[in-house]
């Protein structure tokens, strides 16, 4: 009796096997980096987007409270005994809630960043009609002339990020609340008009207009610029150079936090992206006069 002929299994070989493994390895690891790049790609794309949100939301926010600097409520009995001063300000500062409105002490101060602060009447008896809102959003109402207070500064959260933030006087005293956060560099510069009604014709730093009495009240613009940073490393961003943040024209080099040096920067946070924004923005509520 004759045996079948022996039928041998068809396969791959070992060589074979291990080629296929390696080109298999090769095509994942492929997918993976593209997985990898595209996602860093969204990640960047959404930074830029968000850190463009919250610039021109920050500088919003700003310049709505200027042009409501110096506002009075005609129409409510006693309204203004007193005019309150529009605007002031201080440089290289940062707040504390405890201290009452823009005086000491003072915070840790970020990146030479100046303090605004404007004051206004409130609109409506009582708590007010909503009409008039202070920079935290609450209702400020017409209170016998102790006015309203919109206090703009930059600090530190708990974790070291920079933000804009909002300091007021509440019903309880005085508080402070975060803005926007990323915001790491806030300069104030004043219009100083030659005379009433007429348009500026210099912007000064704070310093510079508390050096000349009755100053304040020639104010008639405020000139702010914005530094914000995102959260994500820009491969666009170099980590060296520097921000003028009134450009380089501006011939204030004594003024701190003006111009910020990438370099001195905390090393972590050199690579982020950035923008500068910047608007002057004109009192609109400077005659105090009843119409």
């Amino acid at each position: 009796m004759k045996r079948a002929p022996r039928r041998h299994a068809a396969g791959l070989s070992l060589p074979e096997l291990m080629v296929a493994l390696a080109i298999g390895m090769m095509l994942v690891l492929a997918a993976i980096s593209l997985l990898l790049a595209v996602r860093a790609a969204y990640l960047l794309h959404d930074d830029r987007a968000r850190l463009e949100e919250n610039g021109r939301f920050a500088l919003e926010l700003i310049s709505r409270a200027v042009r409501q600097a110096g506002h009075r409520d005609w129409g409510v009995a006693g309204s203004g005994a007193a005019a309150l001063q529009p605007v002031a300000g201080l440089d290289a500062r940062s707040l504390r809630d405890a201290a009452d409105g823009i005086a000491g002490p003072y915070g840790s101060t970020v990146n030479g960043s100046d303090v605004l602060a404007l004051r206004f009447e409130g609109s409506g008896e009582g708590g007010g009609d909503g009409a008039i809102q202070n920079c935290a959003g609450a209702a400020v109402g017409a209170d016998g002339g102790q006015g309203g207070w919109s206090i703009f500064y930059i600090a530190n959260d708990a974790g070291g990020e920079p933000e804009l933030r909002c300091k007021y006087r509440g019903p309880g005293g005085w508080k402070s609340d975060a803005l926007v956060r990323g915001i790491e560099g806030f300069q104030v510069l004043y219009g100083i008009e030659a005379q009433p009604g007429a348009a500026p014709d210099r912007f000064v730093s704070a310093t510079a207009v508390q050096a000349q009495a009755g100053a304040w009240q020639a104010v008639g613009a405020v000139r702010i610029a914005l530094l914000a940073r995102g959260t994500q490393a820009d491969a666009d961003a170099s980590g060296a150079g520097s921000y003028a943040l009134f450009g380089a024209a501006y011939e204030g080099s004594a003024d701190p936090g003006t111009v910020i040096q990438v370099a001195e920067l905390p090393a972590a946070s050199r690579r982020l992206s950035r923008r500068i924004y910047g608007a002057t923005v004109y009192l609109r509520n400077r005659v105090q006069e009843a119409p």
